[in-house]
């Protein structure tokens, strides 16, 4: 007999309940309820889970397919595959399949906010701002604390021209993770290259992108280099930089990279809308 959403979300509430399983233990445990019956979808549901936050998101994306096949009218196999492929970067995947979540949402929403969050931050990024701003809202109504939802807020309001709000929302986001660099290096990006002067602020940008970088072992010195160069050490601006261009995988990204190398060895610093 088939097995209903319900079941499917109950075995989360089990494991998630007041004797909380590690996803280790529940991939474990999963794995061998699926030795035993293949046909189970909350088991699948739940060891895709397990392996989304173990960071395994090849496996999770492998496992919610298959709990989607045996019980499509679920919405968490949904969420988990669609929050899996948004960390692989699969954004038209993962937007797919966030909307299918939470099109079946109903009476148990758990990881709903996530679901919401996530889609905000493709739709940010896809420059669709009102609708992400939209799901973020949702996303900050039923977690006011989430630091990543702030951030990806932050941006749109970056892509709309609203940069109080946006650095309102930045700063939010450090309150509630001063060890999270992702909001730290965007306040940084805006306080550095906005084309409104009144709102750039180099030292604050540079004191950012420095922690940026010391949190995250180096993986915004973009940023960083950006900041050096509105306080005029173009030395330091020229050096960062060549380090982000060695340290880039994405052709367009470091073709980007290159031409503010250049503004930076002729003494001028990057001022630019959002993005550009």
């Amino acid at each position: 007999m088939a097995e209903t959403p319900e079941e499917v979300e109950d075995v989360f509430l089990n494991f998630l309940g007041d004797d909380p399983k590690s996803p280790r233990q529940i991939r474990t445990q999963m794995t061998k309820q699926i030795a035993k019956d293949k046909k189970s979808a909350k088991a699948w549901t739940a060891r895709a889970w397990a392996h989304f936050e173990l960071d395994d998101f090849d496996d999770a994306v492998a496992d919610a397919s298959k709990a989607i096949a045996l019980c499509p009218e679920s919405y968490l196999p949904w969420y988990v595959r669609g929050a899996s492929y948004f960390c692989t970067g699969q954004t038209d995947e993962a937007e797919a399949d966030l909307t299918e979540a939470i099109r079946l949402a109903d009476s148990v929403k758990l990881f709903l906010e996530d679901a919401y969050r996530y889609r905000g931050g493709i739709r940010c990024d896809d420059k669709r701002t009102e609708e992400a701003i939209q799901d973020l809202n949702k996303c900050l109504k039923i977690r006011p604390d989430d630091s990543q939802a702030y951030g990806f807020r932050g941006i749109a309001y970056c892509r709309k021209q609203n940069y109080r709000k946006a650095i309102q929302d930045f700063e939010k986001a450090i309150s509630l993770a001063d060890d999270y660099p992702f909001p730290m290096s965007a306040l940084a990006w805006l306080l550095a290259t906005c084309p409104d002067k009144k709102i750039r602020d180099g030292d604050r940008a540079l004191e950012l992108a420095e922690l940026a970088n010391d949190l995250s072992g180096n993986e915004h010195l973009d940023d960083l280099a950006v900041a050096y160069a509105e306080v005029g050490d173009f030395k330091n601006a020229v050096k960062t930089q060549k380090r982000a261009i060695k340290q880039c995988q994405d052709p367009k990204e470091k073709t980007k990279f290159e031409k503010r190398l250049k503004l930076f060895e002729s003494g001028q610093p990057h001022h630019a809308l959002w993005g550009e």
